[in-house]
C-alpha cells in the first residue's frame, strides 16, 4: 500500500508542475502568473519530498528528506498568500503582511535546520515513517502552515463581495478550489503529530483539485457557476441512486443468504455492475442534457429565461421587414432580457468603411454622439483579425499589455463589457457592444456562445434584407423603364395630332370649323396625356399607407355603392356571398381603389345583363415574405364573362398592358402594388368562355 501511495504522490507532483506551467503562461502579463507558477513549483517540490515518507531508506536519509519536505512546506504558504494578494492586485495594501509571512517562514526554516523543530523519526500506521516534532514549537509551525492560507482565502472572499463580473466568479472558483485542496491535504497532514492517523485519501483526488485550480487560473472564460453546480448535483444524485440500489440489492441478498459473497456471487455482482454501467453509458448521453436542463431551470430560472428569450429572438428575425427593425429588435431584446446597462450595434457603412451606430438601447440621444468607429480603429482591427468576442475582464490576462492599452480608449468610449463581432462572408460587417450586467454578473461561456450565434444570425438577416432592398430597387428601375416606354407609346399619337393641328393653325386661323375641331381634339388628347401621367405617378410614387382594422364586408359594400352607376348602366346582376366577415389591416381609401378597379374591370369585360359575384372569407397561404403559413382575409370578385386567354393572363399586371381601346394598362398594376404594400397579393384564375375570378388576399388584424 505504501508503495502505491509513493507513486500516487509522485504523480501529483508531476501534475503540479503542469499546473505551474499553465498558470504561468496564461497569466504571464500579470504579477500573479510568475508568483502562482513558483508556488505550484514549490508545491511540486513538497509533494516530491512527501512521497519519500512512503519509501524505505536509512535513518539519516529519512531525516534529510524530512527537513527538505518541511522547508518546502514552510515556504510555499507565504508564497501562496503572496499569490492570493497578487491575484486581486492588492500587493501594496497587504505588503506588510506579506513581509511578515516570509519573515515567519524564514524563522521557522532557521529553527528547522538548527534541529529545533524535528526531534527524530517515528513509525507510522499509514506511511513507512514520519517525523517526530518538538511539541513546544509544533503549534507555531502548524499555525504558520495553516494561517496564511486561511488569511489569504479571507482576503479573497472579502474582495469577491466587492468584485463584479468575471473577477467575482473567478474568485469564487478559486476559493472553492483552495478550500478543497486545503481540506484534502493540509487539514489531514497537521493532525498526524497528535496520532490522528487519517489515511491520506486527499492524494487520490488531488490531481482533480489541481486541475480545477489550473482551470480557474488559466481559463480565460469560465463556465457558468450555476451550470457547474447543477451538473455536479445531477451526477451526485445519479451516483447516490445507483449506489443505493446496489447496496440494497447486496444487503437484501446477504440477508437472504449470509454466505452470499462466495466466488460465484462475486462474479454475479461484477456482471450486475457491468450491466448497470453499460445502461448508464447508453442512457445518460440521451437523458443527461434534458435532466441537466430541468435542474438548471428549477434552480436558476431567471438566467435560463433570458437565454430562451435570446434563442427565440433568432427565430423572430426572419419575420422583420427591414434592417432597422432587425437591429432595433435585437438591441432592445438584449438590453431587456440580459439586464444590461446598454447595447450598441454598429454596422459598416459601405461607402466610407466606418462602423456607424445603427441601433442602441439604454442610451439617451445625447449619449449616442461620438459612438462611431473608424475603419482602422484598434477595436475594429482586433475584432477583424481575431474574429472572437472581446471581453473587457479578459484583456489583462489574454492580451499583451500594449495591445490592451491600444484597445482601452475604444472600449471606454463605448462603455462596453463585451464586444461581439459580426463576421459574414469572411469580413467584419458590424459589431455588438454590450454594457455591464446590472446584477454585476460576468458573461459566462454559455452567454458568449449564445451571443456568437445571435450575431451570426443578425448578420445573415441584415444581408438578406439588404439583398431584398437591392432587388426591390432593381425591380423599380425595370418598372420605371417599362413605364417610360409605355408613356412614350401612349403620348406619341396625341402629341402627333396636336403637332399637326398646331402646324395648320396659322393657315386656317379664320376657319370656324377648323377651330372647333382643333379645340375638341386638342382637349381630348391633353386629357389622355394627363390621365397617363397621373396613372404613372400613382404607380411610381411610394405609397403612404395608413393602416387600421376594417371589416372586409363593409369595404365591399362601400365599393359596390361607388361602382353602382356603371353596373346599372349595363344591367349587371351582382350577388354577395359573405362566408365570413374577416377584419383586415388596410388603408381604407387604397383598398377601396383596388376593389372599385376590379368591379369596373369585371363590368367592362361583361356584356349587358352579365353577372358579378363578390365573396369574402379566409384562407391559409404562404406568407408574402416566405415566412411559413399565414392566415389571410380574402375578397373575391368573379364574373361570368368571356374569360382571359392564358397568353394575356400572364401579362395582366404588367404596366401599360391593356386589351381595352381606351385603357392605360396601369389599373391592375397599381392595384397589385397597393395590395403588396399591405403585405398581400392579388391572384387571378380564368377559364375561357366561363369567366374570371380575382382574389385580393390581405393580412388579418
Amino acid at each position: 500500500m505504501t508503495l502505491a501511495y509513493y507513486y500516487l504522490v509522485l504523480i501529483n507532483a508531476a501534475v503540479c508542475l503542469a499546473v505551474a506551467a499553465a498558470v504561468f503562461w496564461r497569466n504571464r502579463y500579470q504579477a500573479v502568473g510568475p508568483l502562482m507558477g513558483l508556488t505550484m513549483v514549490g508545491t511540486a517540490v513538497w509533494l516530491f519530498g512527501f512521497a519519500q515518507y512512503f519509501h524505505t531508506m536509512g535513518r539519516a536519509e529519512e531525516m534529510s528528506w524530512a527537513r527538505f519536505t518541511l522547508t518546502a512546506s514552510m515556504l510555499i504558504n507565504p508564497m501562496l498568500f503572496h499569490s492570493m494578494c497578487a491575484y486581486i492586485e492588492k500587493q501594496r495594501r497587504y505588503a506588510w503582511w506579506i513581509a511578515v509571512s516570509y519573515l515567519v517562514a524564514a524563522v521557522c526554516i532557521g529553527l528547522l535546520w538548527k534541529g529545533l523543530v524535528i526531534t527524530g523519526i517515528k513509525p507510522s500506521v499509514i506511511m513507512d515513517h514520519y517525523v517526530r516534532y518538538n511539541h513546544v514549537l509544533y503549534p507555531l509551525v502548524g499555525l504558520h502552515i495553516a494561517i496564511w492560507q486561511i488569511f489569504g482565502a479571507g482576503v479573497l472572499a472579502h474582495h469577491a463581495r466587492e468584485a463584479v463580473g468575471y473577477k467575482r466568479t473567478q474568485l469564487m472558483y478559486f476559493i472553492v478550489a483552495w478550500f478543497i485542496v486545503f481540506l484534502t491535504t493540509t487539514a489531514i497532514m497537521l493532525p498526524l503529530e497528535y496520532n490522528f492517523n487519517v489515511p491520506p485519501f486527499g492524494f487520490l483526488v488531488l490531481p482533480v483539485n489541481l486541475g480545477f485550480l489550473a482551470y480557474v487560473m488559466a481559463k480565460t472564460r469560465l463556465a457558468d457557476f450555476n451550470v457547474v453546480v447543477a451538473r455536479v448535483l445531477l451526477h451526485s444524485v445519479t451516483l447516490v441512486v445507483v449506489v443505493a440500489a446496489s447496496l440494497l440489492f447486496i444487503g437484501g441478498m446477504t440477508w437472504v443468504d449470509p454466505g452470499f459473497m462466495n466466488p460465484e456471487q462475486i462474479v454475479f455482482t461484477v456482471m450486475l455492475v457491468v450491466v448497470i454501467g453499460l445502461a448508464l453509458a447508453v442512457g445518460l448521453p440521451r437523458l443527461l442534457p434534458r435532466a441537466e436542463r430541468m435542474m438548471q431551470e428549477r434552480m436558476f430560472g431567471r438566467r435560463y429565461g433570458y437565454q430562451d428569450a435570446l434563442a427565440g429572438l433568432v427565430k423572430e428575425l426572419s419575420l422583420l421587414q427591414n434592417v432597422d427593425e432587425v437591429l432595433a429588435k435585437v438591441a432592445t431584446t438584449l438590453h431587456d432580457q440580459m439586464q444590461l446597462s446598454r447595447v450598441l450595434i454598429l454596422m459598416q457603412d459601405p461607402l466610407s468603411g466606418d462602423y456607424q451606430l445603427q441601433a442602441q438601447s439604454g442610451l439617451t440621444q445625447e449619449q449616442t454622439d461620438g459612438m462611431d468607429l473608424g475603419e482602422n480603429a484598434p477595436l475594429v482591427l482586433w475584432l477583424r483579425d481575431n474574429r472572437d468576442e472581446l471581453v473587457r475582464d479578459e484583456m489583462a490576462r489574454r492580451l499583451p499589455p500594449q495591445v490592451a492599452r491600444d484597445l482601452l480608449p475604444d472600449i471606454d468610449r463605448l462603455q462596453a463589457a463585451v464586444c461581439v463581432p459580426m463576421i459574414l462572408d469572411d469580413r467584419l460587417t458590424g459589431l455588438i457592444a454590450l454594457g455591464q450586467k446590472l446584477g454585476n454578473e460576468m458573461f459566462f461561456v454559455s452567454d458568449l456562445r449564445l451571443l456568437e450565434t445571435l450575431t451570426t444570425e443578425v448578420a445573415l438577416a441584415v444581408k438578406y434584407r439588404r439583398m431584398e432592398d437591392q432587388i426591390f430597387r432593381k425591380n423599380r428601375l425595370i418598372e420605371l423603364g417599362t413605364i417610360g416606354a409605355g408613356i412614350a407609346h401612349e403620348i406619341r399619337n396625341p402629341l402627333a395630332s396636336i403637332r399637326t393641328f398646331a402646324q395648320l393653325l396659322p393657315d386656317q386661323m379664320d376657319d370656324p370649323e377648323f377651330k372647333g375641331e382643333f379645340s375638341k381634339l386638342v382637349l381630348k388628347d391633353v386629357d389622355r396625356i394627363t390621365k397617363v401621367v397621373e396613372s404613372m405617378l400613382a404607380f411610381a410614387r411610394p405609397s403612404q399607407v395608413s393602416i387600421s382594422d376594417h371589416s372586409a364586408n363593409d369595404l365591399i359594400d362601400e365599393a359596390i355603392m361607388l361602382a353602382q352607376p356603371r353596373l346599372k348602366s349595363k344591367h349587371i346582376e351582382l350577388t354577395r356571398n359573405y362566408h365570413e366577415n374577416p377584419v383586415i389591416k388596410v388603408d381604407r381609401q387604397q383598398i377601396l381603389q383596388v376593389l372599385i378597379n376590379l368591379l369596373n374591370n369585371a363590368a367592362d369585360a361583361l356584356p349587358d345583363q352579365g353577372k358579378i359575384r363578390v365573396a369574402t372569407g379566409t384562407r391559409i397561404m404562404e406568407g408574402s415574405e416566405g415566412n411559413g403559413n399565414r392566415r389571410f382575409g380574402v375578397i373575391e370578385v368573379a364574373d361570368n364573362g368571356p374569360g382571359i386567354p392564358p397568353a394575356t393572363r400572364s401579362r395582366l399586371f404588367d404596366p401599360f398592358f391593356t386589351t381595352k381601346k381606351e385603357g392605360t394598362g396601369l389599373g391592375l398594376s397599381i392595384s397589385q402594388k397597393i395590395t403588396r404594400d399591405h403585405g398581400g397579393v392579388i391572384t387571378v384564375s380564368s377559364v375561357v368562355g366561363k369567366g374570371t375570378t380575382f382574389q385580393v388576399n390581405l393580412p388579418l388584424s
